[in-house]
């Protein structure tokens, strides 16, 4: 695979134009802190979203189907021939971006999509950013339309902080509400706390396995989750809303800064509307420590 590498002398990242991804870390000369692909076909296949970009609307649209000013459009259902995931086979994260700028400590990346590909409106331009300063990887996305569309980019990377795929991490996520899900994994519409359940990770714990679900945040840049093993610590923060936490692959943990899934079919969730002149920005941070 392509690959443009970044960093400083504590940490080091590769960087994949293949899907934008996020395909490798190391720091502090620890190796192996995200389970990444090794070449196009696994990219493509097997670890399709082992750290790419997903979009232009990540996660899930019930029954392939939604409206936007009166307009229906239809999206491949590539989940079970029910749902769209990650905006089907032809997704951002399956496109070669092209690198606009690059040097030792950042990499610069766009990619244009055209209306109707993959069967969302507007003719829109994509750009991701990402740049190591010291300890930390900075990642920031940016995107326009010339027609009304949905844009909600998310970075999906699995974390091996631990070098042993999911095992020896530990987890906390500064939230205290999530969305429950149907059998076939779309909100239901309601907002639920998370004390009692499976998903109140508010103290640092060994998370549940089962977790596949969006956790709900306050809109504005500052802490979201923290991973933990026996010698490295990762801290989170971004200013998407939501945060996606995937947990039931033994290949790692996915964290996933977005917005709540499925939100053209919620009124009551963040929008993921982008009108022409208007601008999609999303911005995240991932610190690294060793204990």
């Amino acid at each position: 695979m392509d690959i443009r590498k970044i960093g400083s002398d504590q940490l080091q990242v590769e960087i994949s134009p293949l899907g934008a991804r996020l395909n490798a870390v190391t720091y502090d000369g620890i190796a192996g802190l995200l389970d990444g692909p090794k070449t196009r076909e696994d990219a493509l296949g097997d670890k399709k979203f082992n750290g790419p970009i997903c979009g232009p609307v990540a996660n899930r649209i019930d029954g392939g189907l939604a409206s936007i000013d009166g307009q229906e459009y239809s999206f491949e259902r590539n989940e079970g021939g029910i749902t769209t995931l990650h905006s089907g086979t032809s997704g951002v994260h399956a496109k070669d971006w092209s690198v606009e700028a690059h040097d030792n400590s950042f990499v610069a990346l766009s990619l244009a999509l055209r209306d109707g590909e993959g069967g969302f409106p507007g003719n829109r331009v994509l750009t991701a950013k990402f740049e190591v300063i010291e300890n930390t990887l900075r990642v920031g996305f940016e995107a326009e339309t010339d027609a009304p569309t949905w844009m909600n980019l998310a970075l999906h990377p699995y974390w091996t902080l631990a070098r042993a795929g999911r095992e020896g991490q530990k987890m906390q996520v500064f939230s205290d509400r999530y969305l429950p899900l149907t059998p076939e994994k779309i909100p239901t519409g309601e907002i639920a706390d998370v004390a009692g359940t499976y998903f109140d990770l508010r103290e640092m714990a060994v998370p549940s396995t089962k977790i596949d679900s969006n956790f709900c945040r306050e809109p504005v840049f500052g802490p979201a989750a923290v991973v933990e093993t026996d010698d490295l610590r990762m801290e989170v923060e971004t200013d998407a809303p939501g945060l996606q936490v995937f947990t039931q692959k033994a290949q790692g943990i996915a964290i996933e800064p977005q917005h709540w899934p499925d939100a053209m079919h919620h009124d009551h969730f963040p929008s993921i509307r982008l009108d022409p002149g208007a601008r999609y920005t999303q911005n995240s941070s991932y610190r690294f420590t060793r204990l």
